[in-house]
């Protein structure tokens, strides 16, 4: 069944219809089912999906090849299929050579090494059968087994009532052993260490071990002339080593970790404040670009109406509103690492706040294709604000929800009295902030390392101006958020005033 509709899926591509709704189902329904010759139904499926999107959308379907060569590199593989390495092989083949190299090479690295171990482990897999059903190790154990004439040390152990198997080169092992007990002797003439297969005891051995339970039938055996000198320059030795390599590690240890934190929070620092720089830069000179060019148009007299003509008004009105913005945002994060930002608290409608920058932003919202959904209640207890620090917060939300929630083409903006207090939420369903970052959003100069989020022009102080507005005041501000399902803020204003007012 599933080799069929991924059949249907393929013959509707190549007749030129649009397979999307057929493919999500067969994965949806079929996604971990193996075909006749071993291939995962739902690697197929997004090999494909994304094959179909590398001309129209090339980052989006990187992305897409690129988590599926994880996931596969993550996962088991089994013997005697060698699917998941040719899927993966394929997904890299595909890749852009411009998306991340870095990333790819080691991606082939790692492919590589791990189908030469499933190389191995298929030809061998009759021993290592036979091995992991003839001998039975405790789960969390590990045992070895080899012999005198065995050439591999085999080490078998189990987790979870799977049995896994390691192999080593016994003769390597022979041979670097024989090295170590010969670098003894050179080291101290009084001393001789020797390593030999043989179980008869040897004359004069000071100490004669078998190196069991892993090399049962390899004994060493260490003479000496003198054992007592031997014994007392030993124990100073090891003292005298011990003592000066757990003063040596913890300076050490000490050390790269003072000089670890101190390079990385200048490295840190540098980078975030070249990235705002770089940013602000960015912002500034796109709204003046417009501006200018509409101006300009407007001078040389190059609009067709008057249709026209106001719409280049618009567009300028606009630009130096936003442009505005960007300029009031800096200084007042400039303000607010100084201290010496102030707020006038007092107490004041919420409601009326909210509804005068809806109606100056509502157009833009619209005209950016942007469904605005409202939920104003009739009345609500006065809070204690400053009327003008929460427009500007209202403001800051409201143009993170339109740039990233664009593809949502939705804007929540919801006000409730709870028993905590008064709620102001603004939601989008766009492409949302993932598990890992969401503690670090209102960090100054944060910008996600997300390639949807970085496409997205910002400076990184908008909701750290955000956070700082909202504690001044007393208040609470919360993000609940969920990657390509939307992002909803939340601040919760007390009705009583802060205690300094």
């Amino acid at each position: 069944v599933a080799e069929a509709a991924l059949a249907a899926a393929r013959a509707r591509i190549r007749a030129g219809g649009d397979a999307a709704a057929l493919l999500n189902e067969v994965y949806s329904d079929h996604g971990s089912v193996r075909d006749r010759t071993g291939f995962r139904i739902g690697d197929l499926v997004v090999l494909l999906q994304a094959e179909l999107r590398l001309d129209d959308a090339p980052d989006a379907a990187a992305t897409v090849l690129q988590d599926l060569v994880t996931s596969i590199l993550n996962r088991r593989w089994v013997l005697g299929q060698a699917t998941e390495p040719t899927v993966a092989r394929r997904a890299l083949d595909l890749l852009p050579t411009s998306f991340e190299p870095d990333w790819a090479a080691r991606a082939r690295t790692q492919l590589k090494n791990r189908t030469d171990q499933l190389r191995w482990a298929e030809a061998v897999a009759s021993e290592l059968e036979l091995l992991a059903t003839s001998v039975k190790v405790p789960d969390g154990e590990i045992r070895y087994i080899a012999g005198p004439d065995s050439t591999t040390l085999w080490g078998i152990a189990t987790l979870r009532g799977d049995p896994y198997l390691f192999a080593f080169d016994l003769a390597a092992l022979l041979d670097q052993l024989q090295t170590t007990a010969s670098r003894s002797t050179a080291n101290d003439a009084d001393l001789v260490a020797e390593l030999s297969v043989s179980r008869q005891p040897s004359e004069g051995a000071l100490v004669r071990r078998s190196l069991g339970p892993y090399l049962q039938f390899v004994t060493l055996t260490v003479r000496h002339d003198d054992p007592v000198a031997l014994d007392l320059q030993k124990a100073r030795r090891r003292s005298v080593r011990i003592a000066i390599v757990l003063i040596a590690v913890f300076l050490v240890f000490v050390g790269v970790v003072l000089s670890a934190r101190i390079v990385g929070r200048e490295i840190e620092n540098a980078r975030m404040k070249a990235d705002f720089a770089a940013n602000v830069s960015h912002e500034l000179r796109s709204p003046i670009t417009q501006i200018r060019l509409k101006a300009e148009a407007l001078q040389l007299d190059l609009c067709y109406d008057d249709d026209d003509r106001q719409a280049h008004y618009d567009a300028i009105v606009n630009e130096s509103e936003r442009l505005s913005r960007l300029v009031d945002n800096v200084l007042d994060f400039a303000a607010i690492e100084r201290g010496a930002k102030r707020y006038n608290i007092r107490s004041d409608d919420l409601l009326e706040v909210v509804s005068l920058q809806l109606d100056s932003t509502m157009d833009t919202l619209r005209g950016r294709g942007m469904e605005v959904a409202v939920d104003l209640p009739e009345d609500l207890p006065p809070v204690w604000i400053d009327r003008e620090a929460i427009g500007q917060v209202l403001i800051n939300l409201l143009s993170n929800a339109a740039k990233y929630g664009a593809e949502g083409k939705w804007v929540g903006v919801t006000v409730e009295n709870t028993p905590a207090g008064v709620e102001l939420s603004v939601s989008d369903r766009g492409i949302g902030i993932s598990e890992e970052e969401l503690p670090l959003v209102f960090d100054d100069f944060f910008r996600s390392t997300d390639p949807l989020v970085r496409r997205k022009k910002g400076t990184g102080i908008g909701l750290a101006i955000v956070r700082y507005i909202v504690e001044a005041h007393g208040a609470t501000i919360t993000v609940d958020s969920e990657a390509g399902e939307g992002t909803t803020f939340t601040i919760t204003f007390p009705t009583t005033p802060p205690p300094e007012v």
